[in-house]
């Protein structure tokens, strides 16, 4: 039962938050802008989607690619916004960058149980 949990964790947080992640892209459409400018706005906004939509997909079977990608990802991400911003910023790094750190060790954690027990 615990060895199903760890390895479903990571996969269910990441789906959640790639979704929270597009859901966010739509604020795009708040702008006063021609459609096609609103629309490629949106393709913009939603580059890291995808990126995060692939590394779900490659990490499906791999899981330790899934721990190489949304580690470093969430650590930079909340460096960076504290360096840039400060932290009238934490509530964005608490929110988007540690989601993304806990995925990365819950991946790393699925890949070290799948190695002990091969």
């Amino acid at each position: 039962m615990s060895l199903k949990l760890i390895t479903w964790t990571p996969r269910v947080l990441s789906i959640l938050l790639v979704l929270i992640l597009f859901m966010l892209s739509f604020d795009v459409f708040e702008e006063d802008d021609i459609w096609y400018m609103l629309m490629l706005g949106f393709l913009i906004h939603n580059i890291p989607v995808m990126i995060l939509i692939t590394t779900i997909i490659i990490s499906w079977k791999r899981p330790l690619f899934g721990s190489f990608i949304f580690l470093p990802l969430g650590v930079f991400y909340a460096v960076y916004m504290l360096i840039k911003n400060g932290s009238s910023f934490l509530l964005a790094v608490i929110s988007l960058g540690l989601p993304a750190i806990i995925i990365g060790l819950f991946y790393m954690w699925d890949d070290h149980n799948r190695r002990k027990s091969a």
